[in-house]
């Protein structure tokens, strides 16, 4: 009985303690099922944060995203699928938006699983639909609490009832046990399942780094080294194991930035000042294990793992792309420098051709004013037609230079249109008839006379291109055609060319107007040029704002057509105010000022001939002592001359208190580029005279600087007489370069120590020996010159005794041979 009453007293006590942790099972039961519900709508605005946060910080990583998605779709499969909610979702105000919720959840899915690229550019859509989400799960929430805390009452109650009467069973025991091994074995799977999605988003992660291009070092705040990607160790030639937890500064940055590196470490674990990190990329210079040092961009960004900050940095090598833009910078100035030869040389072509050509269409005109015999004549009428072709090539090139150089700008006025046209053909009808041709011209439709253009350009045009016909065309017709193709303001007029001459084969009309490009015929191999009129005329048609075309059928003739842009215009009134060239003053104190003698002869003659009186200055330091002592009308300076150049004359003058200060000084130079104008300006010229000298230009500038002006008289009120020479100007001259040529030699001969004299004196004789017929004599005395600047005494030795050998083998010197 005791053993019994034991037993009893035994199991009264199991069955009490059955009965206690079946009540409490029960009361644990329902409390999961309310915090599951409760955990659902928690875990639904963590999933709507995870979104917003990465919306708002475009670094943060979308695998927050997925993993708080999966989260809340789990949580939803437990409450859709769990049998504890089976009687729940019998009740519509529950399955309705739990269904609703599910569907919106497997619609999201394709964008979760898909491409990262979509996830991001999706997170706005994805957030809209996430807020349409939150009173539904509002909904499923509290409805399911408000049915599970009635459910819990009532169960409760059963329960207890039932336990009370089946507490003797244990199997109730063990069932309870079977439902906490079933939660268990839910709660490993979704922890399974967390762990696997964790490893895929740290396995993208890896992956990410593994195959960057640029290198990523993860430091932690104090400059410690946890990361170095594939990357890093490539660019910077370490390996990962090696550089763990070593301080960033000793390994990739150079010496002479250390410093400045510790110290900006020093400041952010201070206080968190931040100079660079989230700045962007900034240029910095990094160092290989090899102590190469060489140019990086670097970007830091800050990074949080748990509780622990980390400095992210993104750095890339672009040791190729500063040695690209190095090489693109010394291209440049190679070019530069081949732009800046290329003027240089163009200088020199202008000083070195136009200052012998100065004094051989001088002499020419001073020629035309003395008897001549008729095969005199036509000797120097011919070698004045040669000396002004070459001047026309001389002037082509330099008209290439002008517009590369951008100072050959429009210069529009009012034009009558038929003059122009008709001045054109009466210059050119002597030529035309020459070759046994017919010149006209004429309107196509209605006229339209006076217009605004830039006369002097297409005066120029019409003449390279008629001037053309006339070349390729032998006993034809040439006609010009001008027509009003659009009328208006502004009004686009046609004007053709046409010849009947050899034309011009198809496969030379794509290169016709280009530089330098001639075509070969029967009727023009006879005829030289240099290739630039056609390339000349293109440029002065575009800078007009228009274009320029050719047809042609050889054998039959050509047609060249332009259309250019015009402005109808009104009939000038006459401009009485400006002074005609005959009636410049005369009688004028003129100061010239010319290293070369035969130049400074002709235009001594010249200013003579119109009536002037001349003072002579061999350089600018004569000119400057001149200027100082006594005023003059009008100062014709050179450039490049001995002792001091015309420029540093120039500025003296203009700077000093003499009576010359501002007096009128025009620059008298070959050299005619735009940049040597614009020297010429600078230095205080009031003009340019260019060389050769030709008497009207001279005129127009007297008539522009003198007419209307107050005389000026010397310092002790006289003017000097005019002089008349009375031997012939030929004979003066030729005997002065005979003269200074062999005193030139006979200086040389004792070898002087002065070189920089030996190179003006034989640069002085050299412009003069072309123009006498003695281009071997010239050509010895430029590389004397060359040698002389050069210092080499032993090859100015051997330069000397070739020049005296090319003088004794030389001609006589004529100026008409």
């Amino acid at each position: 009985m005791a053993l019994a009453f034991l037993c009893l007293v035994a199991i009264a006590v199991l069955v009490k303690d059955v009965v206690k942790e079946l009540r409490f099972l029960s009361s644990a039961d329902s409390d999961n099922v309310h915090w599951t519900l409760s955990q659902a709508e928690v875990e639904f605005l963590e999933f709507r944060n995870a979104v917003n946060w990465a919306r708002t910080v475009p670094e943060t990583p979308l695998s927050t995203v997925i993993v708080e998605f999966d989260v809340f779709y789990s949580r939803t499969s437990t409450l859709a699928n769990g049998s504890q909610y089976s009687p729940l979702r019998e009740d519509p105000a529950f399955d309705a938006p739990l269904v609703e919720v599910r569907d919106r959840l497997n619609g999201m899915i394709p964008l979760i699983d898909g491409p990262r690229e979509d996830l991001r550019a999706g997170l706005d859509d994805l957030a809209a639909q996430i807020e349409d989400m939150r009173a539904l799960v509002r909904s499923i929430a509290t409805t399911g609490l408000q049915h599970f805390a009635l459910e819990s009452d009532e169960l409760r109650t059963s329960l207890a009832t039932t336990l009370l009467r089946l507490a003797v069973f244990t199997g109730l025991l063990l069932l309870a046990l079977a439902a906490l091994l079933m939660h268990a074995y839910r709660t490993a799977q979704q922890t399974d399942k967390r762990g696997k999605e964790l490893a895929i988003a740290y396995a993208r992660l890896n992956t990410i780094l593994n195959t960057s291009l640029d290198a990523v070092v993860v430091t932690d705040t104090e400059g410690r080294v946890q990361n170095f990607n594939p990357a890093a160790e490539r660019i910077f030639g370490r390996r990962l194991k090696d550089v763990r937890n070593k301080h960033i500064g000793d390994i990739i940055v150079p010496e002479h930035l250390r410093e400045a590196h510790d110290r900006g470490m020093a400041r952010f674990a201070a206080d968190g000042e931040r100079r660079v990190i989230g700045q962007g990329r900034v240029k910095l210079e990094g160092m290989r294990a090899n102590g190469e040092v060489f140019p990086v961009e670097l970007a830091i960004e800050t990074a949080h793992a748990g509780e622990e900050q980390l400095l992210v940095a993104f750095l890339r090598d672009i040791s190729h792309r500063v040695a690209s833009e190095n090489e693109l910078v010394q291209a440049r100035d190679k070019a530069l420098a081949g732009e800046q030869a290329k003027a240089e040389f163009l200088a020199m072509m202008t000083h070195e051709i136009r200052t012998p050509l100065n004094g051989i269409l001088g002499n020419l005109s001073l020629m035309e004013d003395t008897k001549l015999s008729s095969d005199q004549a036509r000797y120097m009428r011919n070698m004045k037609i040669s000396g002004e072709l070459l001047m026309r090539h001389v002037d082509a090139v330099l008209d290439v230079a002008r517009f590369e150089s951008g100072a050959d700008t429009a210069q529009e006025d009012v034009t009558h249109l038929g003059h122009l046209m008709q001045d054109l053909v009466d210059s050119q009808t002597s030529a035309a008839h020459a070759h046994g041709n017919a010149l006209q011209w004429g309107w196509v439709g209605t006229p339209e006379e006076w217009v605004e253009v830039d006369s002097s350009r297409l005066q120029q045009i019409l003449l390279n291109l008629v001037g053309n016909a006339i070349k390729f065309t032998r006993e034809g017709r040439i006609s010009i055609e001008a027509e009003m193709i659009e009328p208006g303001e502004p009004a686009q007029i046609e004007i053709r060319v046409s010849d009947t001459g050899s034309g011009i084969a198809e496969g030379d009309l794509a290169r016709i107007f280009e530089d330098f490009q001639t075509v070969s015929h029967q009727v023009s191999d006879s005829v030289g040029g240099t290739g630039l009129g056609l390339g000349i005329v293109r440029r002065f048609v575009q800078a007009m704002g228009g274009e320029i075309g050719v047809e042609s059928t050889l054998g039959e003739g050509s047609t060249f057509w332009l259309r250019i842009p015009v402005m109808p215009a009104e009939e000038p009134s006459e401009d009485k105010g400006a002074l005609p060239e005959s009636e410049a003053p005369s009688d004028l104190e003129i100061l010239l000022v010319e290293d070369n003698d035969i130049n400074m002869q002709l235009a001594y003659e010249v200013l003579v001939g119109m009536g002037h009186h001349v003072t002579e200055a061999r350089d600018g330091q004569e000119a400057v002592d001149v200027a100082n002592k006594r005023p003059f009308d009008l100062v014709l300076m050179d450039i490049r001359m001995p002792v001091m150049d015309g420029l540093t004359a120039t500025k003296m003058i203009r700077e000093g208190d003499g009576p010359n200060w501002d007096a009128p000084i025009v620059a008298f130079s070959a050299n005619v580029l735009p940049e040597a104008r614009d020297r010429f300006a600078a230095a205080g010229m009031s003009d340019f005279l260019g060389k050769p000298l030709q008497r009207s230009e001279l005129a127009q500038i007297i008539v522009r600087f003198c007419a209307g002006r107050e005389r000026r008289v010397t310092l002790d009120g006289t003017t000097p007489l005019l002089v008349k020479k009375k031997e012939s100007p030929m004979e003066k001259l030729r005997a002065r370069y005979i003269s200074e040529t062999s005193a030139l030699f006979e200086w040389l001969a004792g070898l002087p120590e002065d070189t920089q004299a030996i190179a003006n004196r034989a640069h002085q004789i050299a412009g003069s020996a072309a123009a006498f017929g003695q281009p071997g004599v010239r050509e010895a005395l430029l590389l004397v010159e060359q040698v002389a600047e050069s210092g080499d005494r032993e090859d100015l030795v051997i330069a000397i005794n070739e020049a005296q050998a090319a003088w004794k083998a030389a001609p006589e010197p004529s100026l008409i041979s």
